[in-house]
């Protein structure tokens, strides 16, 4: 019975509050989100506990790209940092087109910890929501979208991937943005993205607009696609050819 015990022990000091291994056996670069694993993937309909009350991913979505952000209310760091960004990355965007939601993956967090991040951040639109899950809807969201964290009890903190992840209308994965300092260029290229499955009319000026760009892996950003730019230098060059060729007939002409 000792000998038993003392194994749990050793199972529990090994493995932490989280879904990795202890810090002391901790390779950075398992918090990596290998992208091509999740892309696509449709989430759940989890419920979660808002300060507006009980409500489910799906309502929150309403039909609608999404910005997922997973987070833990005691953060003093990391978190809120990027929570406050996106605040300023998408200032500037229609709201209407668009939602935003929080999610823990402490299963400490309650609604007071909850409040007290949401207050810290001063004005929040009215699409934007915060949630507190069950616990195995923390492990099933956090390993469906290839979200890695452990508790690291030297430093009493999370250690975590700092990632947006964009949902389309029916709740799939659709892209990654990393970091946390967002651009609103990438905020809104990302949401575009996220729309590709259910174009409408009044979005089909920005598929064309992602059309001008792609993804970067590598850079977790938008660039502007190579394609797109020798064929504007070859539209301007017959544009070129073919004043040329008008203004010379004209000068025969005469």
């Amino acid at each position: 019975m000792k000998r038993l015990l003392f194994i749990l022990l050793l199972v529990h000091l090994a493995y932490p509050y989280g879904n990795l291994p202890r810090d002391a056996y901790f390779d950075p670069s398992v918090l990596e989100i290998n992208q091509d694993l999740y892309l696509g993937k449709k989430l759940k309909d989890y419920t979660m506990l808002t300060d507006r009350g009980w409500t489910s991913l799906y309502k929150v979505i309403d039909n609608r790209p999404t910005i997922l952000q997973l987070a833990y209310y005691t953060c003093d760091a990391s978190c809120p940092i990027l929570t406050e960004n996106l605040l300023k990355a998408v200032k500037d965007l229609d709201g209407k087109k668009f939602n935003v939601v929080v999610l823990s993956f402490d299963k400490r967090d309650n609604i007071d910890t909850l409040k007290a991040f949401k207050k810290k951040l001063g004005n929040v639109p009215d699409n934007w929501t915060f949630g507190i899950l069950q616990e195995e809807d923390i492990k099933d969201i956090t390993q469906s979208v290839g979200f890695k964290f452990f508790f690291s009890e030297r430093d009493k903190t999370f250690v975590h991937p700092n990632t947006l992840i964009f949902l389309s209308p029916d709740a799939k994965v659709m892209r990654y943005l990393f970091g946390t300092f967002p651009k609103t260029k990438d905020v809104n290229l990302a949401l575009i993205d996220a729309q590709r499955e259910k174009p409408s009319i009044n979005n089909i000026v920005d598929l064309a607009l992602l059309a001008c760009y792609r993804y970067d892996p590598s850079r977790s950003r938008y660039t502007i696609d190579p394609l797109v730019i020798f064929a504007m230098m070859g539209f301007g060059l017959l544009g070129i050819t073919a004043l040329l060729t008008l203004t010379y007939k004209k000068a025969q002409e005469v």
